[in-house]
């Protein structure tokens, strides 16, 4: 039908200020500074993606990947979205060096064909889990801060905790013991950015277990290269241990999992695709390894993309999807179906993402 093929494409920058800068152990965020990319059909119909830029950990720059959309956009013009598998995998092979590019032109493509069928992503997927709730990080900072953003998060009705550690042990355990006062019961999350060596987190978890602390993961703990140390502690730790940056490829999975590194895998789509992220998916499930569904800094249209993805496929323990939250204004509209208290409902999308930028029809 020639009212699905696709005509134009557009590239713009997406700014907007956080509430309160976002802290890691390898660095900080006061802004996110993303992309925009957009289709459209002959007939007028629209789909979007966002590529979200983490150059600290990726390396890859707004410059290059908004320059990276643009020969995309070019090479999809032409083609009819009923072939949105066909333009997934032009993609997979244009892409492959800027995944942040990649995650954004499949997301296009992918709202693009489930908004031309009158079907939500999430349907498409598999349609599994209706709803799903987010954790809230708790990022890099002193006790006080941890203990009153803890507090006011648990009463707008969040439940779980992620807590970003690495920067200072010791001032670690107070933010963690401030977390547990503030929200007696609930579950927390550990996420070190690869801070660690294997025997600095073993000792850090330990020494939390003393204190009445558990978390639920360990995210990360150690660097990226260093399978060893993640081998060891998947070994000697009680709770599961997931790769996140060592987790980069689908590569990278299969000899995590083969060599039986890990007991989890955080899947994020500006690390693989809609693709590769569905394969690692697959593999998981397969190998009963746990999986968590994470991204990077996202605005309300990327982070209900992953939504999506994972309440489509279902068989998701961890879902860390929370960005939206520390926003100012992204200029998204549509997104009424994530509530103030983390919670996607999925089954109120009626086509596509669900998500429009500001403007946007």
């Amino acid at each position: 039908m020639k009212d699905a093929l696709i005509k134009k494409f557009s590239v713009k920058e997406l700014d907007a200020e956080l509430f309160t800068p976002f802290t890691i152990s390898s660095g900080s965020h006061r802004s996110l500074e993303n992309a925009v990319f957009t289709l459209e059909t002959a007939g007028g119909v629209k789909g979007f993606g966002e590529a979200a830029i983490a150059t600290h950990i990726t390396g890859e720059t707004r410059a290059r990947t908004m320059q990276s959309l643009r020969r995309a956009g070019a090479r999809l013009c032409g083609l009819d979205a009923a072939n949105y598998l066909g333009a997934l995998c032009l993609l997979e092979e244009e892409l492959d060096g800027n995944r942040a590019a990649l995650a954004a032109a499949q997301m296009a493509v992918l709202d693009l064909a489930t908004r031309l069928q009158g079907v939500s992503l999430w349907k498409f997927f598999g349609g599994r889990e209706p709803k799903l709730k987010t954790d809230v990080t708790v990022v890099i900072g002193g006790a006080a801060a941890a203990y009153d953003f803890t507090l006011r998060m648990r009463r707008r009705g969040f439940g779980i905790f992620k807590v970003k550690t690495g920067a200072d042990m010791d001032e670690d355990y107070r933010r963690l013991e401030a977390v547990a006062k503030a929200a007696p019961g609930c579950p927390v999350y550990l996420d070190a950015n690869c801070a660690y060596s294997a025997k600095e987190a073993e000792k850090f978890i330990l020494k939390l277990a003393r204190m009445g602390i558990k978390p639920r993961v360990v995210e990360q703990p150690v660097a990226k290269e260093d399978v060893d140390g993640l081998a060891y502690l998947t070994r000697r730790l009680p709770m599961p241990v997931c790769a996140d940056e060592s987790a980069y490829s689908l590569d990278d999975v299969f000899r995590l999992i083969r060599r039986g590194a890990v007991s989890a895998v955080n899947i994020k789509l500006t690390k693989l695709g809609f693709l590769r992220a569905r394969e690692v998916w697959a593999l998981a499930r397969a190998k009963g390894i746990k999986l968590m569904m994470g991204e990077m800094l996202e605005s309300e249209l990327a982070s209900a993309a992953s939504a999506h993805f994972a309440g489509g496929l279902g068989g998701f323990d961890f879902i860390d999807l929370d960005t939206p939250f520390f926003i100012k204004d992204s200029g998204m509209r549509g997104a009424s179906f994530l509530s103030g208290k983390g919670v996607y409902s999925l089954d109120k999308v009626k086509s596509g993402i669900g998500v429009l930028p500001g403007g946007a029809r």
